[in-house]
């Protein structure tokens, strides 16, 4: 099986999307055939992966840094790699530039196209765009793209809800994302947790948490930040590290800066080597995720494989399958919700602990058996598809009989 991948966010950028993307492609051509993916060109970034990457020219998209709009069009060398090409099934993860170029190739290579739906877009042009109107037209756009695909996926329930109320009529399927991290044995996780707490200047007795993803203030970063302050203000004593990048930092270290936070809180920046990110995690006794944006983050996981359960806001899409007090914590949407549950627990570290373990248990999923889903259903897709094509490919007088033939009988 040759399969495609597309996504407007890839590598140099770690966030969901380019994590699933990628785990879709590095798992695929490792198990199953050759994978390919196209995303956009990075400039000065070389790709080192298993699997053959098409890149395409781009340019930084204006107050979404470090996310980027790709210019295919004028790429003729992307192109013309593109045309000499061949895959059996075509797998768009972004409904923008990448997602059109999927349902081009789809069409022309007469294969089908499977389409997932990640990430509420419509908040993200309710940001940037100042007018409702571009809101409701960029939206309609994105919507065309999903009822174009041969088949819609969503990664949880709360996510094909969100695609519902956007106003798609269609049906879809949940394909779970999983995790690229592996739960450590004991004394894996000993010294990484050495090597965490010497990265971020702790000491083994200090109490720490930890965010990891974009920095937004749609992930609710502010009121992360000004629950931190609760907690400095009633004299707790703690570590927090945000690791990550985005339009927000800047403005999240001045406000660090102003609630004189800095000693207890750590900026890592983007952190692209997966094993430092696993230091992190290894040394984080809670992991703050109070985000009302995301719909199915990858990161709950990557903590749960750490024993590290996850703080999350109530009803919200990243809650799903999280159980208060059991496999994680669940808050209301105020800054005084977080602050007093992460006070509460800090008295309670058995509690944390229990909770970890049962995350592990109940939340963590390898990419290496979501794969092989993957791949499963690739396979039922791809053999309905031909099925269908035959069936198209055969004509009316073989089906329907002769009208001189029916006077005769």
């Amino acid at each position: 099986m040759v399969t495609c991948q597309l996504s407007d966010s890839y590598f140099p950028i770690m966030d969901g999307v380019g994590m699933t993307a990628h785990n879709y492609a590095y798992w695929l051509n490792k198990k199953y055939g050759q994978s390919y993916m196209v995303a956009p060109k990075v400039k000065d970034f070389k790709d080192h992966v298993d699997y053959k990457v098409f890149r395409f020219k781009s340019v930084l998209l204006p107050g979404m840094h470090p996310y980027r709009i790709g210019v295919p069009l004028i790429d003729i060398k992307f192109q013309k790699k593109l045309k000499e090409e061949r895959f059996d099934i075509i797998h768009a993860h972004c409904p923008f530039l990448s997602g059109q170029i999927a349902v081009k190739l789809a069409k022309k290579l007469d294969v089908p196209l499977v389409a997932t739906f990640h990430t509420k877009y419509k908040e993200d042009f309710k940001r940037v765009l100042n007018s409702s109107t571009f809101v409701d037209v960029l939206t309609h756009f994105s919507l065309e793209f999903y009822n174009a695909a041969d088949y819609v996926w969503v990664p949880n329930k709360a996510t094909g809800e969100t695609l519902k109320d956007y106003g798609f009529k269609g049906s879809y399927d949940i394909m779970p994302n999983g995790t690229d991290l592996e739960i450590p044995d004991k004394s894996k996780w000993l010294k990484y947790r050495k090597k965490g707490l010497e990265a971020i200047g702790a000491s083994s007795d200090d109490f720490i948490m930890l965010f990891v993803g974009q920095h937004r203030w749609e992930k609710n970063v502010r009121m992360i930040i000004e629950a931190l302050k609760i907690l400095r203000d009633e004299g707790k004593s703690f570590k927090m590290v945000f690791a990550g990048e985005g339009y927000a930092e800047k403005d999240m270290k001045k406000l660090i800066r102003q609630y004189k936070l800095s000693n207890e809180v750590t900026f890592m920046g983007v952190v692209t080597d997966r094993k430092e990110l696993e230091y992190l995690y290894a040394c984080s006794d809670l992991f703050l995720f109070p985000s009302i944006y995301d719909n199915s983050p990858l990161v709950l996981q990557e903590a749960a494989a750490y024993d590290v359960p996850s703080i999350v806001v109530r009803n919200s899409s990243s809650a799903e399958g999280i159980l208060d007090t059991v496999n994680g914590f669940l808050i209301d949407n105020t800054k005084q919700s977080l602050a007093n549950t992460i006070s509460g627990l800090m008295r309670y570290p058995e509690t944390i602990q229990k909770a970890g373990k049962e995350a592990r248990k109940s939340i963590y999923r390898n990419w290496e058996d979501i794969v092989d889903n993957v791949f499963e259903k690739y396979s039922d897709i791809i053999k309905l598809h031909k099925h269908s094509r035959t069936l198209n490919n055969i004509s009316l007088n073989e089906l329907i009989p002769n009208k001189l033939d029916l006077m005769y009988h």
